[in-house]
């Protein structure tokens, strides 16, 4: 019975050790998968210990103990290897500019200087979320900047009939492809885009629109090219559909990091404990969550109170700082909107 405990607690300390894979090395199935399940390994950690100081084998119970305090641990100590690490680089500047894009914003920072930009991102799940629980969500928390992802055309036209271009005026689309996954992505926003694209970033997965917007600050409009905030809204694939895709897709998005000030929002289909995220991190982002919180945000699936795993981000580089999270549950998604309030430096 030793030695079928000694095997299972270097089964479980192997399967913590995949987060130290090297990035896309974990692009193999069921890899993704089981990193995914990483924050869940002080459950069976704990059980071996109840068990094995059941049959006196104290070395192992402490062993167990051991790791199920390692796993608890990894999160502040992931946060102390990334403190003050981001790098902040020079904006780059994209030249295709939005055809549907008005003059006029419905607020800006004139109105409330010292007010923060509040985002939400959600996953529409195949563009079956409910048009009017997205547009309550987004009056009700006065939504400046909105990302979703797996959109289809009739949900398109929902957001269109319930409202949403009387609250955020401009949007940007990607474009809608046979190979996406789960359907396209859209932005809109409250701020008039100085430049737009429908495709910011080349990656294996759906296009990566993108709003550079310049809100006004006391009364002044934030013309600069310095000034400008850069919006994306982003879907990588999931490991089911392509592993090498799923985590060229999560490091190919630190291009984007080469934004001043860039905002990320999206269902990236990883967390923390993967490589290829920490990668992403790496290349010059923050992920608001671990700002504000000191923790991931959890969001899938929305149906579970628990466990829930984190999928969804929003990630912010230059001087951006993330001062609140939260999540919503958003009727016929699968997912929880995150919503975060970002203030710039």
């Amino acid at each position: 019975m030793t030695i079928a405990l000694g095997t299972a607690l270097a089964l479980l300390v192997l399967w913590w050790a995949l987060r130290f894979l090297p990035a896309g090395a974990e692009g193999h199935l069921p890899l993704p998968y089981l990193i995914a399940l990483i924050p869940f390994l002080w459950i069976p950690a704990l059980l071996l210990a109840v068990v094995a100081v059941v049959l006196g084998c104290w070395p192992l119970a402490v062993a167990a103990v051991a790791l199920a305090v390692i796993v608890a641990l990894r999160v502040p100590l992931h946060r102390l290897s990334l403190r003050e690490t981001s790098r902040e680089t020079k904006r780059e500047t994209y030249c295709e500019t939005h055809p549907e894009a008005s003059d006029t914003t419905a607020r800006g920072y004139d109105e409330q200087p010292d007010a923060p930009i509040t985002v939400m991102t959600l996953n529409c799940r195949f563009g079956r979320a409910d048009a009017d629980a997205i547009m309550d969500a987004v009056r009700a928390h006065d939504v400046d900047v909105l990302a979703l992802q797996e959109l289809t055309a009739d949900l398109v036209g929902a957001l269109d009939a319930a409202g949403i271009r009387d609250v955020l005026p401009h949007r940007q689309l990607g474009e809608d492809r046979p190979t996406d996954n789960g359907g396209f992505n859209g932005l809109w926003t409250r701020f008039a885009p100085v430049v737009a694209a429908s495709s910011s970033a080349q990656i294996p997965a759906a296009d990566v629109p993108m709003i550079v917007a310049a809100p006004t600050r006391n009364g002044q409009p934030a013309d600069a090219p310095d000034s400008a905030i850069a919006f994306a809204s982003a879907h990588t694939k999931s490991p089911m559909r392509g592993c090498r895709a799923w985590s060229q897709g999560i490091v190919g998005l630190g291009r984007l990091a080469l934004q001043r000030a860039t905002v990320v929002l999206g269902d990236l289909n990883c967390g923390i404990d993967h490589p290829s995220f920490r990668k992403l991190l790496a290349a010059g982002f923050r992920d608001a969550s671990m700002s504000a919180l000191r923790k991931p945000m959890v969001s899938f699936p929305s149906w579970l109170a628990w466990p829930r795993i984190e999928l969804d981000h929003v990630l912010i580089s230059g001087g951006i700082d993330a001062e609140r999270v939260e999540t919503l549950t958003i009727h016929g998604s699968d997912h929880l909107a995150t919503v975060a309030a970002l203030r710039i430096r």
